[in-house]
């Protein structure tokens, strides 16, 4: 089944939610399983941003390449505008400074250290206007650069920024991401750049890589600039009338809004019910995360301040690295259960979550969808991640609150011989560091995907 694809691109209508992605693994990291790009990344700013702006992007396609320069990612640029996306997003510059002097991938000239700000630069501007000339609008992020740069390539760095900025000045639907502004401490200089403490993922060779932190602060800007290039797509809504029953929204109960009565409503170890909360929302079980045996946490159930159904307000008490809650539900791949996720059906999931400022040691916060089944003769599980990270590259602040508006990827069910089970975790919450706080869930949703338009 065909979602979104390729069909004569250059004469095809272009939707300014879908959009194109390229670059080096600035690019490369929006996503934790590249080969599939099922997973987004929550320490990478692009995810977190269209979270944070309300779940705009449609449909993300990701040309990321890790370790390339500005010439060497022109190759995947044509590919890159025959998808028929609306928006073309560039972040790239990196590996140029750091690589110079070089052979031009594509000019076979010596690309000097000395000059390597233009060339990257004019390698740069030839995508953006590739992808104006099909009347498509353009998000450059200005280069950050590595920590480990001389002062010769921060003097590049600063000439391909500036001449970035011009651009954005003279060309019409181009739009800057200024990164360095947020991620850059005020103590750098012409001599060393230095990063902000906690806002770049240690571990690697050099600071260079946004951790999960950095990523929030700069997806907050990114936020901005996607709600003046997209629009808001109301996909996130879900009602009492859109259930299983209807074959198009998988999930029983999405409002939260009944807290007796009926299957499943089960509280796992270390848990207990919130003052004022008499029972667990029907068909929805909350436990700790796998191998967690220490956690405890309340469940409570409120009306939604915007009168969207109820919250699960969930209150966490993790004292062990990798701990964690998850709200979930399953269906059986077992008739009535299995009619309703036939092989080619595409699913996903929607849901919104909201931290409450203060709270502590969270590596993530988001909804996942996981099915499996026998295909080919072998048990396969697959799954689709909103925000998934891991509890080494950083922790989403404690200083503030925030509010996700969650989007999954698209995930196809397989030709599935026989289908074991697909659950749907509205919250799966995630500790980097012990730590306490509170989390709101609101009106999640596995959706299948409309097929009467293509």
């Amino acid at each position: 089944m065909l979602i979104f694809g390729n069909r004569g691109a250059a004469s095809r209508r272009r939707s300014f939610n879908v959009i194109a992605s390229i670059g080096d693994s600035t690019v490369a990291q929006q996503y934790l399983d590249t080969n599939f790009a099922r997973n987004r990344s929550v320490y990478n700013h692009f995810f977190v941003g269209n979270a944070l702006a309300g779940n705009r992007i449609a449909r993300n396609y990701c040309f990321g390449v890790s370790g390339e320069r500005t010439d060497q990612t022109l190759a995947r640029l044509q590919a890159a505008l025959d998808t028929g996306a609306g928006v073309l997003y560039i972040s790239e510059g990196i590996n140029s400074i750091a690589q110079a002097p070089y052979t031009h991938a594509v000019s076979g000239q010596t690309v000097p250290a000395a000059t390597v700000g233009a060339s990257a630069f004019a390698d740069t501007l030839t995508k953006v206007d590739a992808a104006l000339a099909l009347g498509m609008r353009v998000i450059v992020v200005l280069c950050h650069g590595a920590a480990n740069y001389s002062a010769a390539q921060i003097k590049q760095l600063v000439i391909y920024n500036a001449a970035l900025r011009r651009m954005a000045e003279l060309r019409p639907n181009v739009w800057l991401l200024d990164a360095p502004a947020i991620l850059h401490d005020p103590t750098s200089s012409p001599n060393a750049l230095v990063f902000r403490t906690g806002y770049m993922r240690t571990g690697e060779a050099t600071l260079v890589h946004e951790s999960t932190l950095g990523a929030y602060f700069v997806g907050k800007a990114f936020a901005k600039v996607l709600a003046e290039v997209m629009r808001l797509l109301p996909r996130s809504a879900v009602d009492g009338g859109n259930q299983r029953v209807n074959g198009q929204q998988l999930l029983l109960n999405p409002l939260f809004n009944a807290t007796s009565g009926n299957a499943g409503a089960i509280i796992g170890a270390g848990g207990s019910l919130a003052s004022g909360t008499t029972a667990v929302p029907f068909e929805w079980y909350v436990a700790r995360a796998a191998g967690d045996s220490t956690t405890t946490f309340t469940i409570g159930v409120e009306p939604n301040a915007e009168g969207n159904g109820n919250d699960v307000v969930i209150t966490y008490n993790v004292t062990t690295v990798g701990g964690g809650v998850r709200l979930y539900q399953d269906l059986a791949g077992t008739s009535p259960n299995g009619d309703y996720w036939t092989p080619g059906v595409t699913l996903q999931g929607f849901g919104k979550t909201t931290t409450v400022s203060g709270s502590v040691g969270l590596a993530f916060v988001q909804p996942r969808i996981e099915m499996n089944g026998t295909l080919g003769g072998v048990g396969t599980t697959l799954f689709t991640h909103s925000l998934l990270g891991d509890t080494a590259s950083g922790l989403l602040p404690s200083t503030e609150g925030y509010a996700f508006e969650h989007a999954t990827e698209l995930l196809q069910v397989p030709a599935y011989t026989a289908r074991a089970y697909l659950s749907f975790r509205a919250l799966d919450l995630v500790c980097g560091t012990p730590g306490t706080g509170t989390v709101r869930v609101n009106m999640p949703q596995m959706s299948v995907i409309s097929s009467l338009i293509q």
